[in-house]
């Protein structure tokens, strides 16, 4: 089973080695700075370690920036190649995400990756029972994918904070936030591993990375560079 490092040993540690091929693992985090930071340090290592393979990168908001795949490369020898093994889809639709991987299949992958995963669906016009069966499907579906073609695949999720609702008369944000909790709920129970990255400090770019699922105690921190993540 191949692991691509995520480039911090300290989240190595904790992940038995890395991200591992055949498996869904489920990023969870209220920054997309450390979401997307831990994404595009794994598409580099991916590409640098796996040269014969794609790294598919599906962008739900159209947030994906080549620059910074650039500003993580170590080795400026290395950018063109790396940046050919990188492709970027951009997912406009529910129907679009949930066919990604039949397409993503012909370029060979050795990882994919969802940035926030659970966007569309929170969006869609039908929060419903049908929606819901439609994501299971969705996971159930990538879950195969990973298994019979030893692909490591990332899910990344956005979490609110803990922060209680100071207004309770904000009726529809409440809605918004708890169809969120239900859908994160719904990926936690059908992803292999699920790691959660939570902010040390409020305006700083440290972070403490923990296993939820397989729970485990240790943590371990880290922060993100312009060019790359680094143990703290």
């Amino acid at each position: 089973m191949p692991i691509i490092t995520t480039g911090s040993a300290s989240i190595d540690g904790i992940l038995g080695g890395g991200i591992r091929t055949g498996l869904i693992t489920n990023i969870l985090s209220d920054s997309r700075d450390a979401r997307s930071g831990l994404c595009y340090s794994l598409c580099v290592n991916a590409a640098i370690y796996y040269k014969d393979s794609s790294i598919i990168f599906g962008d739900t908001q159209g947030f994906f920036r080549p620059e910074k795949i650039l500003s993580y490369i170590k080795k400026e020898q290395d950018s063109d190649s790396i940046l050919h093994q990188i492709r970027s889809i951009r997912l406009m639709s529910t129907n679009v995400q949930m066919v990604l991987v039949n397409y993503a299949l012909n370029l060979h992958p050795i990882l994919i990756i969802i940035d926030n995963f659970s966007y569309l669906f929170l969006n869609e016009k039908k929060k419903s029972l049908s929606l819901q069966f439609r994501l299971r499907k969705h996971l159930h579906d990538l879950a195969i994918y990973a298994m019979e073609n030893d692909i490591a695949i990332v899910l990344t999720n956005s979490i609110s904070s803990k922060r209680e609702n100071k207004r309770p008369e904000d009726i529809f944000e409440k809605r918004i936030l708890s169809f969120n909790e239900l859908l994160n709920n719904i990926i936690s129970n059908l992803t292999h591993v699920s790691l959660e990255l939570k902010a040390v400090k409020v305006n700083e770019p440290r972070y403490s990375a923990g296993l939820l699922k397989p729970l485990a105690s240790t943590k371990s921190h880290f922060m993100v560079r312009s060019d790359g993540l680094y143990d703290c």
